[in-house]
Formats: structure tokens, C-alpha cells, sequence
């Protein structure tokens, strides 16, 4: 389509600008949207000190996906919900995340697909990433160009824009 969104947190508010929407002020976001964006926020995802966040972690067993042997984790997070990564058996990443969210009230099963990973900085990242509903061929596509390690970066980012 063409358009940028942005969804953005401070550490205690979140907000979002939703052009595909018909919407080009920003707005806050819902309480769903707010813990949802809060667990976005570990960067580096449950899986890393896991123990300190309060999640656990069990090996499920091995599978393929897509041709890859992976290991299969059920994440329980500290608050209850439920993930599943599938790691590559030989390079030890995430290639598929499941999980379900509650929208609008309806629990909805959601899958991502992670690829193209590159090292920065000491850290294997993804640089494609494809989510949406499990089982829909409508699907959002992430392609990464660039990403840079401790770059400083002014607060005034992740305040919410004033009116126009």
C-alpha cells in the first residue's frame, strides 16, 4: 500500500499512527495493544534470562520447518501466555514464533516466520520477517535494510506527535 505506521513506547505510554486506517493523528494505544507492545519491548525475547523475567521454558521435541530440523519451546510467560519458537537445530535462532493474542475479545492464533539472519554486533538478527493470522495467506512482510548497534537516540522520538 504504500503507507508507514508507527507504533511507538517510552517505557510507560504507547501510541500509533494508522494511515490504512484513514488515520494520520496519533492516537493512544489500547490496553491490549500496551501489553502487547510492552512484550515487544525485550528486545532480546523471553528466551534470554528467562528465568529473571519469570518465564519457563520446556522442550517440546524436534520437528521440520520448511525443510529445518528445529527444536520446539513452549515459552509460558510470566503473565500466562503461551508461546511457541521453533529454533534452527544448528545455528540455535528462532525461524518461527507462535502465539495467541486476544483481540476485540476473540483469541486469535498468530504465527511469525523470521529469516535472513545477519550478525550485528555479536547478535544474530533477522532481517525478514513475515507474520499474521495462523493459517491466512494474508500476511505482513517485514524486509530490514539496516540495523545499527547503540546509536544513541533523542527521547523527543517516542513522544507522541502533537495534532497537526
Amino acid at each position: 500500500q504504500g503507507l508507514t505506521g508507527v507504533n511507538a513506547y517510552d517505557g510507560h505510554t504507547g501510541w500509533k499512527i494508522e494511515p490504512w486506517q484513514g488515520k494520520k493523528d496519533a492516537e493512544a494505544l489500547s490496553e491490549e495493544e500496551m501489553r502487547e507492545i510492552v512484550e515487544d519491548a525485550d528486545f532480546d525475547e523471553p528466551l534470554i534470562n528467562y528465568q529473571q523475567k519469570g518465564n519457563k521454558v520446556e522442550l517440546v521435541g524436534t520437528e521440520q520447518v520448511e525443510g529445518t530440523d528445529v527444536f520446539k519451546l513452549k515459552v509460558t510467560l510470566a503473565s500466562g501466555d503461551v508461546r511457541y519458537y521453533y529454533m534452527d537445530s544448528d545455528y540455535y535462532v528462532p525461524i518461527k514464533i507462535e502465539k495467541k493474542r486476544m483481540i476485540r475479545g476473540a483469541e486469535q492464533e498468530f504465527e511469525t516466520s523470521l529469516g535472513d539472519y545477519k550478525e550485528v554486533a555479536g547478535w544474530y538478527l533477522p532481517y525478514s520477517i513475515e507474520s499474521g493470522r495462523k493459517g491466512s495467506e494474508d500476511r505482513q512482510k517485514i524486509t530490514i535494510e539496516k540495523i545499527e548497534a547503540n546509536v544513541p537516540i533523542d527521547d523527543r522520538r517516542f513522544q507522541k506527535p502533537a495534532r497537526d
